[in-house]
């Protein structure tokens, strides 16, 4: 009677033990399901930005096509003009290509009127940009772009407020000026950023004692800079900020560049 209760006993143990095994199982798949997931929703994302990618791409190539045909285009009527003005007389070519016919006189005036395209002379015009902020920028960490949405001047539309950053247009030499408004008891460091190279920092600090102090941070740098270069105002990277970054009608915080010369 005993032994048989033993190996009652013992079953029971080992159906539990099963069926917590069972469970610890099942809680482990459960587990690599869900990140299984993740991955897959992570998968399917990059793989949304690499066609985003390419189409992008494909964009640029066409217009750099599109370009490149219009210069031809524009090449070939500037050639055109320039044979017209070598003759010294529209008549005179029309009379050597078509002799006494008056037809055929009237048919090459038609040719030459049709080939001749108008240039368009573009006036020579520097880059320039001027942004700031509409609202307060809370509590800014470390490294932070700051971010100017009311776009006020961009010639050449090298500013992206969506960004912060300024894509340069042209090689040339450059002026960028920032100026931060700070409150009472706050603090904080900035940088004029080239690609990865800080040009530019300001300081700012307010006395915490001085409860209704506020003054701009500013600083103002030339560099030199190439067509693809991208400038950015940026927090420091170790110095930090404390508090608010401020702007209203009374004090813009603001972003500015503009180009002094080739």
């Amino acid at each position: 009677m005993y032994g048989g209760l033993s190996q009652l006993i013992i079953l029971f143990m080992f159906i539990d033990y099963s069926t917590a095994k069972l469970e610890d199982l099942e809680t482990r798949i459960y587990r690599l399901e869900l990140l299984i997931d993740k991955q897959n929703e992570r998968i399917q994302h990059q793989e949304v930005e690499i066609i985003q990618l390419k189409i992008d791409l494909v964009n640029n190539q066409k217009s750099d096509h599109d370009k490149d045909k219009e210069i031809a285009t524009l090449k070939e009527s500037v050639a055109k003009l320039s044979i017209q003005c070598a003759s010294g007389n529209e008549d005179v070519k029309i009379d050597e290509l078509a002799g006494n016919n008056k037809r055929e006189k009237e048919k090459y005036k038609r040719l030459i009127s049709d080939s001749i395209v108008p240039i368009e002379v573009l006036m020579q015009r520097f880059t320039a940009f001027y942004a700031y902020m509409s609202k307060i920028d809370v509590s800014p960490g470390n490294g932070h772009t700051l971010k100017f949405d009311v776009v006020k001047t961009n010639i050449n539309g090298g500013y992206n407020p969506s960004s912060g950053v300024f894509t340069v247009p042209t090689d040339g030499v450059y002026v960028f000026t920032f100026s931060i408004r700070l409150h009472s008891g706050d603090y904080g460091a900035y940088e004029i950023v080239k690609n990865a190279e800080v040009e530019g920092v300001a300081v700012g600090i307010i006395d915490r004692s001085s409860t209704s102090t506020q003054v701009q941070t500013t600083e103002t740098i030339v560099l030199s800079a190439k067509k693809g270069d991208i400038v950015f105002l940026r927090i420091h990277l170790t110095l930090g900020h404390s508090g608010d970054i401020w702007t209203n009608e009374h004090g813009r915080t603001l972003f500015a560049g503009w180009q002094i010369s080739d």
